[in-house]
């Protein structure tokens, strides 16, 4: 996650809305990232691994990237109370 300048100098409507879009996308990712990639890493660790149905090494090598992609999309595609509170308290705070 990158750092964003959160600053009450937005003065016109289009720069708030601007603000409040990148607040919202910021904290889906962080819901996604703090709760879906640890699911989806304990997920991976419990499955079998047989001779097929797995990518190989390959796999093995970049799931936790994967796992991280799959983890941002899922905070971004659920809307949940917890990203709904977190950014209504930040928004108020901008």
């Amino acid at each position: 996650m990158e750092a964003v300048a959160l600053t009450s100098s937005s003065s016109t409507p289009a720069d708030r809305r601007q603000v409040n879009a990148e607040v919202r996308r910021l904290v889906d990712e962080f819901v996604g990232v703090t709760f879906f990639a640890p699911m989806l890493k304990t997920a991976h660790n419990s499955v079998l691994k047989g001779k097929y149905g797995h990518g190989g090494r390959g796999e093995e090598i970049f799931q936790s990237q994967l796992d991280l992609e799959f983890a941002r999309n899922m905070g971004r595609g659920v809307r949940n109370s917890l990203a709904d509170e977190l950014y209504r308290r930040l928004t108020r705070q901008v």
